[in-house]
């Protein structure tokens, strides 16, 4: 017969603080974060809406002017020229001064168009002014004020269908940089409060190491994993900037964070101390971003660098196809005529910030051959290549057709080449080789660039090869402007023709 154990009493201590369970926090599954990957570049969007601008108003000013002072004065063309050109300075200095061309989310269409209208009223008051002190013999205020009217009522009309658009862009939340954040602190809470009343932000997503600590959300925000949950995220290809929200007195955490994400291509910042001491709730968030949030992996570039670089693609591609057509199809009838299959061959590969994409290129192997995963990279004297390959491969004219990946805002016509996914430098991937691979996907992937130009052209055969190439590319992307741009282009030609001993 058993006896039963006798229960011992309670110590005072447990009796005050007893031990309970702890209930694990109910987190929603980071798939279920929805992310925007249709984004649009708000700042290449204004400089777009700037020039729009100019070119209506200045249209519109110098019909008016023109036929005011022609018709009536009859004098020579240097009057309403002078007298156009000064007045379409004058409203885009003041539409400019005004933020008129910003489209706050939280902005509503009253609100904007006061700025139009203020912006608009004293630039006629400016242009009359100026025109009558410095030409009173030959500027004729009429035709000014009619002009200025014109001009003023053609700005409201135009603004309204851009407010329109902007408000269906910002619904869909096109317009605010996709965001998530590392630590789940009082920083954090800050930034999410006052971006709940801007909403210039889609802050999507927190990730804690210290997960056991952190709270299931913050205002609405979820906090969803720890940094590796980050790291194997498959939409993280679509965030544009990660923030880092540590306080300065966990500098051995944050820089522990730090260097497991600095290689992502992804834009990255940490919030520095001088933001606790900010009178927040006074401040848009674009400003506390502004002078609160150190980037650490370099700036991005400006809105109309965005944008020109944009026009040139697209006005540069459309040309080329138009013009090579003829040379499009004989290469496509010639790879019919000698090999059995299809034209074209699409890879996936690697593009701004990792995202995968199809890219188009005329088929030089044979179809039972071919390396969808660029698993064997070609060598000399490869049997997988065709005759027509050869020829295509060694004058790069197999790269043609990735004209539609540029028309299609998947590429560029300069930037670093975009390498296979699962791409092999002989038995290792090749990004495992270099460790700062990752950042020649900070920009746009091109047809051609400045490794290219410098000779690094082809596979990569070995790991000298690949941090060559990744040096190169990372030099680009620091130096890039426009005007490097062109002058890579211009040497693309001359290069490629004299290059015997890179295989392609």
């Amino acid at each position: 017969m058993s006896i039963p154990k006798k229960k011992m009493p309670l110590s005072k201590e447990a009796k005050v603080n007893p031990i309970r369970p702890v209930t694990p926090v109910a987190r929603i599954p980071i798939d279920a974060i929805t992310v925007p990957t249709r984004q649009i570049n708000s700042g290449a969007l204004r400089f777009a809406l700037r020039i729009s601008d100019v070119f209506w108003v200045t249209l519109l000013i110098m019909l008016t002017i023109w036929n005011a002072y022609i018709g009536i004065n009859n004098r020579s063309i240097i009057a309403p020229v002078a007298a156009g050109l000064l007045g379409t300075f004058m409203f885009i200095c003041t539409l400019v001064l005004s933020g008129a061309h910003r489209f706050h989310p939280a902005e509503g269409y009253i609100a904007h168009q006061k700025k139009v209208f203020f912006a608009a009223f004293s630039a006629a008051g400016l242009w009359l002014t100026t025109a009558l002190i410095f030409k009173p013999d030959t500027f004729l205020p009429d035709a000014l004020a009619v002009a200025a009217l014109i001009a003023t009522v053609s700005l409201f009309i135009l603004h309204t269908l851009y407010f329109m658009q902007i408000k269906r862009l910002h619904a869909r939340r096109a317009l605010a940089p996709n965001i998530v954040m590392l630590g789940a602190t009082p920083s954090a809470r800050r930034m999410i409060e006052e971006n709940a009343k801007s909403r210039e932000l889609n802050i999507l997503a927190i990730f804690d190491d210290r997960l056991s600590r952190a709270p299931a959300n913050i205002h609405g925000v979820p906090v969803v994993g720890k940094v590796d949950d980050l790291l194997a995220w498959q939409s993280l290809p679509y965030i544009d900037r990660i923030v880092v929200t540590l306080p300065g007195l966990a500098k051995a955490r944050k820089n522990q964070l730090v260097h497991q994400i600095r290689l992502l291509p992804n834009r990255i910042a940490f919030v520095v101390d001088e933001f606790e001491n900010l009178n927040h709730i006074q401040q848009r968030l674009s400003e506390i971003a502004e002078i609160s949030v150190h980037d650490i992996t370099g700036k991005p570039k400006s809105g109309h660098h965005t944008a020109l670089k944009r026009m040139m693609d697209v006005g540069v591609s459309l040309v080329a196809m138009v013009l090579g057509a003829p040379i499009l199809a004989l290469i496509a009838l010639a790879i019919k005529l000698d090999s059995p299959g299809p034209v074209l061959f699409k890879q996936k590969r690697h593009g701004f910030n990792n995202r995968i994409f199809e890219v188009y290129k005329f088929r030089s192997l044979r179809v039972e051959t071919e390396d969808k995963n660029a698993a064997q990279q070609v060598v000399a004297g490869d049997n997988r290549v065709t005759k027509i390959g050869k020829f295509i491969r060694k004058t790069s004219l197999d790269e043609l057709p990735q004209l539609i990946n540029v028309l299609k805002g998947e590429m560029s016509l300069v930037g670093p080449r975009p390498h296979a996914v699962g791409m092999r430098t002989g038995n290792i991937e090749s990004y495992k080789l270099v460790e700062e691979y990752a950042h020649r996907h900070k920009v746009k992937p091109g047809m051609t660039g400045w490794a290219q130009i410098n000779g690094s052209r082809g596979p990569l055969h070995d790991a000298a090869s690949v941090a060559r190439r990744v040096k190169l590319d990372v030099e680009y992307i620091e130096r890039s402007s426009i005007g490097f741009d062109i002058m890579i282009m211009l040497k693309t030609l001359p290069c490629l023709l004299g290059d015997s001993e890179n295989i392609r």
